[in-house]
């Protein structure tokens, strides 16, 4: 190659990785700026008790992390877990399925012996929490999100609140709950405040846990498809605000990756709660207190075909539901 072409060449390709590295610069510089107010907390992955059997499950790109809504209003209490979830994000598909558990769910806690799964996290915070979820139902959660309550209803505010049907009887009980703002006038479809969605999904008394925990997905699920609405442009300065109001354990990387899930094309959301009907379930008073009942292995079963499978909770056990697979 002549001397002239090639010095021309190396200046052109210099120039262009200087530009690339500068671009890569900003957008890292971006990035964490807006990660920069997370409130991050790290867990011994060597007390999660990690189910290394799914390790099977490897190459399909899952993700599975604990999400708790917290009803503590003291920094220095860690709270009971108002609201307990299992978000699984698949890398691959672009699928995002969430899995509530009613918090009066009957469980072993490490070291704490047969009681809510919800004290878990009263008992030893995140940690224990994450552990609790992957002894019970054999899961491989290394990674939690938490969020206070309070928090929420900010960040649905932030949001323009959310479109939601309510009944009369909802109605009522969302004033009863209401801790601040307005209270809700009408029934039917109507437009929700951040404390008004907060208290709509703390309800339980008409109707019990498993209710509440399909209301708290049901919130959930209008957060996802408002951030789906939301300009890209805009996303720096809304998880700049948000920030603030949540714990991980999620490094960089992670949120990165998770990230660039949400932004694909074909996102979608599915979800699912237990108890429910397709398994069997019950109240039972032990000692003086109330819990729900049933079979924790059928559950984590249900889980694992759910997550890895494809395979609804209203499918789980039919004939007519193609056999599990070799994993790709």
């Amino acid at each position: 190659m002549d001397k002239k072409l090639w010095r021309l060449y190396f200046k052109t390709l210099l120039f262009t990785l200087m530009g690339l590295c500068g671009v890569l610069a900003i957008l890292y510089g971006i990035f964490m700026y807006m990660v920069g107010g997370l409130n991050r907390q790290s867990v011994d992955e060597s007390s999660l008790s990690v189910n290394e059997n799914l390790s099977v499950y490897g190459n399909q790109g899952i993700m599975n992390i604990a999400l708790y809504g917290i009803d503590s209003q003291n920094k220095e209490n860690k709270g009971r877990s108002d609201a307990i979830l299992i978000a699984s994000v698949n890398g691959k598909t672009g699928k995002i399925k969430l899995i509530s558990i009613a918090r009066d769910t009957y469980v072993d806690v490490p070291d704490h012996g047969k009681t809510k799964i919800n004290h878990a996290y009263a008992y030893g915070g995140p940690e224990l929490a994450i552990q609790t979820i992957n002894e019970n139902f054999h899961l491989d959660i290394k990674d939690y999100v938490s969020v206070n309550f309070d928090s929420l209803a900010d960040v649905i505010d932030e949001l323009g609140g959310i479109d939601l049907e309510v009944s009369e009887a909802e109605r009522k009980q969302i004033n009863n709950y209401l801790l601040k703002g307005e209270k809700l006038q009408e029934s039917g479809l109507v437009h929700l405040t951040g404390p008004q969605a907060v208290s709509y999904s703390r309800i339980r008394k008409i109707d019990g846990d498993v209710m509440r925990g399909e209301r708290q997905r049901k919130v959930l699920e209008c957060l996802f498809k408002k951030a789906l609405e939301i300009n890209p442009l805009a996303y720096p300065s809304y998880v700049r605000k948000f920030a603030p109001m949540v714990e991980t354990s999620l490094s960089n990387d992670e949120i990165l990756k998770i990230a660039s899930v949400g932004m694909k094309s074909g996102v979608s959301l599915e979800q699912a709660g237990l108890p429910n009907e397709n398994i069997k379930a019950g109240g039972q008073t032990i000692k003086g207190v109330w819990y729900y009942v049933y079979d924790i292995d059928q559950a984590a079963d249900m889980i694992e075909d759910f997550i890895y499978h494809d395979i609804p909770f209203d499918q789980y056990g039919k004939d007519m539901v193609e056999e599990k697979g070799a994993t790709e």
